[in-house]
């Protein structure tokens, strides 16, 4: 940012007190890396990422695979009687036991695994609109992230010139206060030679104790704002002040100026509204897509396992069974069709009202420019006006003196000189470093990048 009023001249260095001086491009470059919004806003785009890879993973083949076994307290298959001659006569190997008694008591324990791999063919577009939504998130955690970014600037950037703002009221107030103790001693000696009574060094003491107790809120100010700017970048535990230079020129708005149409086309805002269209579309397409038939064919292995059987039943039972069936689904969710035109209604009004607030947005953003260019212009016509207030003060200060010492003014006016003179050197410096903010602010809203 180019030098103004309040110059910032530092280096990112650490003194013997273990206070760090930096300068404003490497405060925003600190708050660039180390401010936990905008780690935040990082870390929301990273979750975005994994969604994405997440909603892609819905292309691959579904595949499961389950295990289960048992072991009963009791024989699952018990039972007493003779065996049937028409069994007998069916199967040889009973023959012998044609007519014979038998008790059984089989089958305690097993175990069952399979294995499906399903492919997905069509399911209504949901897959792909699916994959479409994560890429929309995915721009707009990148978009969102570009804003943190720069709202995190502009509060770095009033922190800083609100710093350089006290630190030069301060310089103005050590100023102010040698002037008044100037005055003092010329009070002091008129009072000594009997030409005044102690009435205006009275005067004069109150005005060093008005000025003693406008230091001290200037300097808790200070402290308090650096603990701010501290916590903005990133260095909260770390002692953070800046330099203040002399003042110098600034930039004239006309310099910075962009049309308020490609400003407006230059916002994340925008973009996000445009973002927040497209996904009602998706959405649209979401719900009309659960009332569409889905296919999808597949593989399911199975292996089968029985225990507890005796050595007879061995004879005609096989304990392991390993086979594997391909299969073919359709499924046409019929109920959906009852419930679903009113579920592509309710989106499509979601919709519309995201088309309208992509309108509002245009709107309100070119308000906001405008309002930012018209604070801009105001905040440098401001500076001229303190400008010409700082001359007149001084010019009047210095006439006021003189009426003093020559004895046609009194106290209390020279006094009241000394205070105008001050709040003009003031205004000065908060003028141009409201000028500073201001056009930080307005170069931000129109997505150009703040001069150095």
């Amino acid at each position: 940012m180019r030098k103004t009023l309040i110059g910032l001249v530092l280096m990112c260095s650490v003194s013997t007190n273990a206070q760090i001086k930096m300068t404003l491009e490497q405060c925003l470059d600190s708050a660039t890396r180390h401010n936990r919004t905008l780690q935040n806003a990082a870390l929301a785009i990273e979750a975005a990422d994994e969604q994405k890879k997440e909603a892609f993973s819905n292309y691959f083949p579904q595949i499961s695979a389950n295990v289960m076994a048992f072991h009963a307290f009791d024989y699952m298959i018990k039972g007493e009687g003779e065996v049937p001659l028409l069994v007998a006569a069916i199967n040889n190997k009973l023959a012998p036991f044609a007519g014979q008694p038998y008790s059984v008591e089989e089958l305690n324990k097993g175990y069952s695994a399979t294995l499906s791999v399903i492919e997905p063919i069509y399911m209504g577009g949901r897959i792909k609109t699916g994959n479409d939504l994560a890429k929309l998130q995915q721009e707009a955690k990148k978009l969102q992230l570009k804003m943190k970014e720069k709202e995190v600037r502009q509060k770095v950037t009033e922190n800083y010139w609100q710093i350089a703002s006290v630190k030069y009221n301060l310089n103005t107030i050590e100023a102010a206060e040698k002037q008044v103790n100037a005055i003092y001693e010329k009070v002091n000696q008129f009072v000594q030679a009997g030409v005044i009574n102690t009435n205006d060094l009275l005067k004069v003491k109150l005005r060093q104790k008005e000025l003693a107790s406008t230091r001290l809120k200037l300097e808790n100010a200070d402290h308090v704002l650096r603990l701010l700017l501290a916590q903005q970048i990133g260095l909260a535990n770390n002692d953070i002040d800046i330099v203040v230079d002399s003042p110098t020129t600034t930039t004239p708005p006309d310099q910075v100026y962009t049309p308020t149409d490609q400003a407006v086309s230059n916002r994340e805002e925008l973009a996000l509204a445009e973002i927040g269209v497209e996904v009602g579309e998706k959405q649209v397409k979401m719900e009309r897509g659960k009332s569409l038939p889905s296919i999808a064919i597949g593989v399911v292995g199975y292996n089968l396992g029985l225990g507890g059987l005796s050595s007879t039943a061995k004879m005609f039972i096989n304990t392991n069974m390993l086979n594997g069936v391909a299969i073919g689904t359709l499924s046409i969710p019929i109920s959906n069709w009852w419930g679903g035109s009113h579920a592509i209604k309710r989106q499509k009004a979601a919709l519309q009202e995201s088309r309208n607030t992509l309108l509002d947005a245009q709107e309100q953003l070119a308000i906001d420019i405008e309002a930012a260019w018209s604070d801009l212009q105001e905040a440098y016509n401001q500076i001229e006006i303190a400008k010409s207030s700082v001359e007149a003060a001084k010019e009047n200060l210095r006439l006021s003196t003189n009426q003093y010492q020559a004895g046609t003014t009194t106290i209390t006016e020279l006094l009241d000189a000394e205070t105008l003179n001050r709040q003009s050197e003031n205004n000065l410096s908060n003028a141009i470093a409201s000028y500073q903010m201001q056009q930080s602010k307005y170069l931000i809203k129109v997505g150009a990048t703040p001069t150095k």
